[in-house]
């Protein structure tokens, strides 16, 4: 739909450079709204391999702890998690994905989560527990991955709307402006040559 706007050259001109910067604009986020989708993919793909994989390492794990619980008494299992010096933490910094920023996780492990007296314990605790600990490092890459996955996932659709909103309403609307520009001149001018004409027949 066309706006109402003053019919000269001068208005014309502005609004043809307005459509050149937003086709321009169009084709960028274009450009970006395409490869930031390969890239959710990318990570998608990754994300569903290592969420499997996680889930087969640790279904041994819960298995191992539900044996060790019936071998070792709830008094001691809570002993042994007070008492373990083994300690996690997860670092954040950011990384640019096209000018995205998604958080990236940092995991830092430290002390033996095997540090109470073997004899005390079952074989099936000492495994889950090193088990465990091995897995951490896919379990915050995971979660690494499922906020880059909701992350992008929200800058695409931002994007996409962006650009639905330049293809479908703003280039239509000033092309439509342009075009009804066009025609008020075209009528402006013809009107004025008829007027000449008219000038010419009285003067003779």
């Amino acid at each position: 739909m066309a706006k109402k706007v003053n019919a000269t050259r001068m208005e014309l001109l502005r609004l043809k450079r307005r459509i050149l910067l937003a086709k321009k604009g169009h084709k960028l986020l274009k450009d970006k709204l395409d490869g930031l989708i390969q890239k959710l993919l990318e990570i998608t793909r990754a994300e569903n391999h290592l969420s499997r994989q996680v889930e087969d390492s640790l279904v041994p794990v819960f298995q191992a702890l539900a044996i060790s619980s019936g071998l070792t008494s709830p008094e001691k299992l809570n002993a042994i998690s007070l008492e373990s010096p083994c300690k996690a933490s997860v670092g954040i910094s950011l990384q640019n994905i096209m000018g995205v920023k998604i958080p990236k996780y940092d995991l830092r492990l430290e002390g033996d989560p095997v540090s109470y007296r073997l004899s005390e314990t079952s074989a099936e605790l000492d495994r889950a527990l090193i088990d465990f600990r091995a897995i951490l490092t896919d379990l915050v890459k995971l979660a690494e991955l499922n906020k880059a996955i909701l992350v992008l996932a929200s800058q695409i659709i931002e994007i996409k709307r962006r650009v639905n909103a330049l293809e479908y309403i703003l280039i239509p609307e000033l092309e439509a402006t342009i075009r009804q520009i066009r025609m008020k001149l075209s009528e402006m001018e013809r009107s004025g040559i008829v007027a000449l004409l008219k000038i010419k027949e009285v003067v003779r």
